[in-house]
């Protein structure tokens, strides 16, 4: 070992902040390790199966990537291009061509391909998923108002349509009966094109109401009997028709859907379908205004009321009561500590008992034994608070858990049975000194949000889930035979399943969509049912990250595996993503891999990279001393890997990039050098660190 020494006041300044490594290192001692040996090859020293992550942009500009993978690996996961955004397109047609590009430049080079990942709630094509939502009449409770009449082709005598009729082809636009052939009810058009043009085969709605300038969406369901034709949409109006692209139609139904502008007071819609020799089979038509206004339902009163907490003279709020620390219960307006809207409370917690700040909603009609979720949005002013949720009932209180606040606005929720016909929920923000900022409430029954398992919109999703599992398996079956199933079920902190309730999203993402609000907690049983009728071969994982510094969600990953074993489903192995920094906890480490061991199952670290700069310093440039504490976290993880993990057990070891500069991490612009190898793809002591593992 290499030891250098420096003054203690050094030692003070370089570990200010790293504390969950403080105990690792002797005082005044820096222990960078001997780290210059990078004389060898990964995967001939491992035993067990090494991997890199590659994404498309590395793999096209630098051919160097897979000779270099190829010497260190056994096999290599495609970061990006097997998720649901980059396969899927807004329509739900499926585009394999990077993919297949990439997975062919494996092959060749010798390497298998672990499969990245079917089921996951980032990174998939939420355009076409809200719009399956929509259609369905689900879309948050907001019910589109269809414009078409008979849109589902129920009405109508022998092959004729009420309301729709057949400007060209009529001989080729019959009604079709066979259930393979219908999506919904017991009809459905089947459309034979000639091959010619498109309007060759042409069907035609009745006009409907429109508003010149109105943005409108048209979508219906379409499958082919083969692959390979395509259709497009048209308007009929007085001033001119309009129309679509090309919809090329697969074997499976699947959602075609036309935004477009309307031009006149009265509007059409004609299904083109002539210009392939092609049977289509269509259902379920919808034609409506996207940006309308849903209709108020007798009986749907929102609670809390001013749940955002915008209504109010000076520092009250409607609504609402302040039982306890009323002066410490004001509004804000600063826009950053305002998550939407123009107003949110501010409170301040005195430091003693969680009641002694305390923010009361007015009573809210509940049923009892019913179960109901409250959820807020919160943040505090500085890491370290905690609050609680709580009950006011005649029946008498009842607790959540403590929640710790970060400095991030994050939904926090608590699900409880009600037990009493009226209740005041209570925010119980008096435990920690500390300054909290709190909007955008929301108290509903349990499922109703954030966990529906029933209805219309279930069903789609359930359908789209099912389709693209299953077309991606078996589009790869011949060349992946094992596949991240699930990624990243679990919330962070204790909040359990991940849903949209608990995590914080980016407002204008249009990739991000939750499989779990409309399936339930069973949406990953699902998945890994899907995936095993693919491929009843394919080894399948659950994957989650932070586990190595968050003992609760460990627990919770481990139980929810069980969970879903015991109803059924084939989960083969758990991997442990691993994004940690120089500083992260070995303790934690070690505590996680004796916990994802003791199920039985394979365990594998499925993306693991080290932050050098884990506080995320502007102009930082690493010294030998930092490449040093990374060479000996790398070392560590791979000894308490093989430690901890029974040999049998190990799955292997995947680095998520190959060099810092094809790190996902830089990709904000951060400065960051988490990897095995350069920017010139030469060897780190990082590598020399999993090396010196790998040889013990």
């Amino acid at each position: 070992m290499k030891n250098i020494k420096y003054i203690p006041i050094i030692m003070v300044s370089l570990f200010t902040g790293f504390t969950s490594c403080t105990d690792d290192y002797e005082v005044n001692v820096l222990d960078t390790g001997d780290y210059d040996e990078t004389e060898g090859q990964l995967q001939e020293t491992a035993e067990f199966p090494v991997g890199f992550a590659i994404n498309y942009s590395s793999f096209a500009n630098n051919p160097e990537i897979l000779e270099v993978v190829s010497q260190e690996a056994d096999n290599v996961t495609l970061e990006y291009n097997m998720k649901h955004g980059a396969i899927v397109d807004n329509n739900g047609n499926f585009n394999f061509s990077r993919a297949d590009e990439m997975v062919a430049a494996a092959k060749n080079a010798g390497l298998n391909i672990f499969g990245h990942t079917l089921g996951w709630h980032s990174n998939q094509n939420a355009i076409y998923l809200n719009s399956l939502v929509e259609q369905s009449g689900g879309g948050g409770g907001n019910n589109i108002d269809n414009l078409l009449l008979n849109p589902g082709f129920e009405e109508g005598e022998g092959d004729e349509f009420t309301n729709w009729g057949k400007y060209n082809g009529g001989s080729l636009l019959v009604a079709a009966t066979e259930p393979d052939n219908v999506r919904t009810g017991d009809r459905a058009l089947q459309a034979t094109g000639e091959g010619q043009d498109a309007w060759r085969t042409q069907f035609v709605s009745d006009a409907v109401a429109t508003t010149d300038g109105t943005t409108y969406t048209f979508s219906i369901w379409a499958k082919a009997e083969s692959s390979g034709g395509n259709i497009r949409f048209s308007t009929t109006s007085s001033v001119g028709a309009q129309y679509s692209g090309d919809y090329e139609v697969g074997t499976d139904w699947s959602l075609l859907s036309w935004t477009f502008t309307a031009n006149s007071a009265e509007t059409g819609i004609a299904l083109d379908l002539g210009a392939s020799a092609m049977t289509y089979y269509l259902d379920d038509a919808q034609f409506y205004d996207p940006n309308a206004e849903p209709e108020e339902t007798e009986g749907s009163d929102t609670y809390p009321v001013n749940g955002g907490l915008e209504e109010g003279e000076g520092d009250e709020f409607t609504g609402w009561g302040k039982y306890n620390g009323a002066s410490l219960l004001v509004q804000t307006t600063d826009p950053e500590n305002v998550r939407s809207g123009d107003r949110a409370l501010q409170a301040t917690g005195e430091g003693q008992n969680a009641y002694s700040t305390q923010f009361v909603s007015d009573p809210i009609p509940t049923t009892v034994g019913e179960e109901y979720t409250m959820s807020a949005w919160i943040k505090a002013e500085s890491s370290g608070g905690n609050i609680r949720y709580s009950t006011n009932a005649a029946a008498g209180a009842q607790y959540s858990g403590d929640f710790e606040i970060g400095t991030e606005w994050t939904r926090y929720t608590w699900t409880f049975p009600a037990n009493d016909s009226s209740t005041r929920i209570v925010f119980d923000m008096g435990a920690s000194s500390m300054t909290y900022y709190v909007d955008d409430i929301m108290f509903v029954e349990a499922g109703s949000e954030g966990g529906s398992e029933g209805g219309d919109a279930a069903q789609v999703v359930d359908e789209a889930l099912k389709n693209f599992i299953t077309e991606t398996v078996n589009h790869f079956e011949d060349d992946v035979n094992a596949w991240d199933v699930v990624n990243e079920p679990m919330a962070d902190g204790g909040s359990g399943l991940r849903t949209s309730l608990n995590t914080t999203v980016n407002s204008e993402a249009t990739d991000v969509f939750f499989w779990s609000d409309h399936l339930g907690r069973d949406w990953a049983l699902k998945a890994f049912q899907y995936a095993e009728e693919a491929d009843p071969e394919a080894d399948l994982f659950i994957n989650d990250y932070n586990l190595e510094s968050n003992p609760a969600k460990v627990d919770s990953l481990v139980a929810y595996v069980q969970e879903l074993r015991e109803k059924g489903a084939k989960i083969d192995g758990i991997g442990t993503q691993m994004h940690i920094g120089i500083n992260t906890s070995q303790s934690g480490i070690d505590d996680m891999f004796q916990k994802l061991a003791a199920t039985g199952l394979q365990i594998k670290v499925s993306e693991l990279d080290v932050k050098i700069n884990p506080f995320e310093k502007q102009g930082f440039t690493p010294t030998p001393q930092l490449y040093g504490y990374q060479a000996a976290m790398y070392e560590y993880v791979i000894n308490s890997y093989q430690r901890n993990v029974p040999a049998e057990q190990q799955y292997g070891v995947t680095f998520w990039g190959v060099s810092d500069k094809d790190s996902w991490l830089i990709s904000d612009g951060r400065a960051e050098f988490p990897l095995l190898f350069d920017e010139n793809y030469e060897k780190k002591a990082a590598y020399s660190g999993v090396l010196q593992a790998l040889s013990e």
